[in-house]
């Protein structure tokens, strides 16, 4: 009788996480394979992590965390999901309240008044079915994007609100995602596991240290000849430039952005990852989207029209990247 209850428990889990996902999430202490027991994975160490929802929570609990939605997440996942407190013809109330962090500055007069799901187009092309991850999916738009492509996506975030949200959008646009409640610097993946990496205005509110640790694990995940695209924010850009002058250089605390030379990204993920490129993301703004224009207000409109201008007109004038406020940061694993 125990054994059978034992193997209840774990086909329990196998029917709430995607089977593809669950063979491929290991322990992110020690990257050991994970067992469903119960309602929780477990590693040969003895690390284990809960299952709430069908969402894989392999948050650490004794590592200083680089926001405050981690520490909540850890003290709040047992709580029951709040799916149905919004019509699925609505916009997502948590959506409503982050754009303006999501979105950015341009964003700010939507909060609450969202029309419509802000996704942007992904940049990058790969074929149908590219093993795609994004780090710090928050509600997630650039999953949902990835999907479009017919690709297999995973949202991984250490917000537990943002984590629901994506799988309410996901629902909601009618794409297929898979999430997990993690954190960057501590991958909970095997291996090999992604041909593409993505993060999107998250790695640049890293310390440096918390960068490289992030990065090192983006180099591990990613399968031979696979790929990064981490968007950050560059130092000498004109807007940057500006904001760090609006705090008086001083040095960024908890969530500020920081600020990064081109060289110092350059040298930081080719070492972690391998040969690195940088290009252009935009100008004038970190966050605004062209797929975005009809949200906008007249006057960003007009901004964001000319940063894709720019953009566009950097991929004959590489030396452009030095002038941008975002940059990607693009990278490649050795075969």
């Amino acid at each position: 009788m125990p054994c059978r209850r034992q193997d209840a428990a774990r086909q329990q889990v196998r029917d709430v996480i995607d089977s593809w996902l669950l063979e491929r999430l290991a322990c992110p202490r020690c990257h050991g394979a994970l067992i469903a027991q119960s309602i929780e994975l477990i590693c040969a160490q003895g690390h284990r992590y809960p299952v709430t929802d069908g969402i894989p929570v392999m948050l650490l609990d004794d590592v200083p965390q680089t926001h405050w939605v981690a520490a909540h997440a850890l003290e709040h996942y047992r709580e029951p999901a709040a799916d149905s407190a919004h019509s699925e013809t609505e916009i997502d109330p948590v959506v409503q309240e982050a754009v303006g962090a999501t979105g950015g500055n341009l964003y700010r007069h939507l909060l609450g008044r969202l029309p419509r799901y802000p996704i942007p187009d992904l940049p990058f092309d790969a074929p149908a079915g590219t093993t795609f991850l994004d780090v710090g999916c928050h509600w997630g738009r650039w999953c949902v994007s990835a999907a479009r492509k017919g690709w297999r996506v995973v949202g991984i975030d250490p917000s537990l609100n943002g984590i629901r949200a994506a799988r309410r959008v996901a629902r909601a646009t009618g794409v297929q995602i898979l999430l997990v409640l993690g954190d960057g610097r501590y991958l909970p993946f095997a291996p090999s596991t992604f041909q593409m990496v993505h993060s999107y205005s998250v790695l640049r509110h890293f310390s440096e240290g918390d960068v490289l640790r992030c990065a090192r694990e983006i180099g591990r995940v990613l399968d031979a000849g696979g790929e990064s695209h981490i968007q950050m924010a560059q130092r000498f850009g004109a807007l940057n430039v500006l904001q760090q002058l609006r705090r008086g250089f001083r040095r960024p605390q908890l969530f500020d952005v920081r600020y990064w030379p081109l060289d110092a990204l350059r040298q930081a993920f080719s070492e972690a990852i391998g040969p690195t490129t940088l290009s252009v993301d935009g100008f004038f703004s970190l966050n605004a989207q062209l797929a975005d224009l009809d949200l906008l207000r007249p006057g960003h409109r007009r901004l964001v029209t000319f940063s894709h201008a720019l953009r566009r007109l950097s991929q004959r004038h590489p030396s452009l990247v030095r002038a941008a406020d975002s940059v990607y940061v693009n990278s490649r694993k050795a075969a």
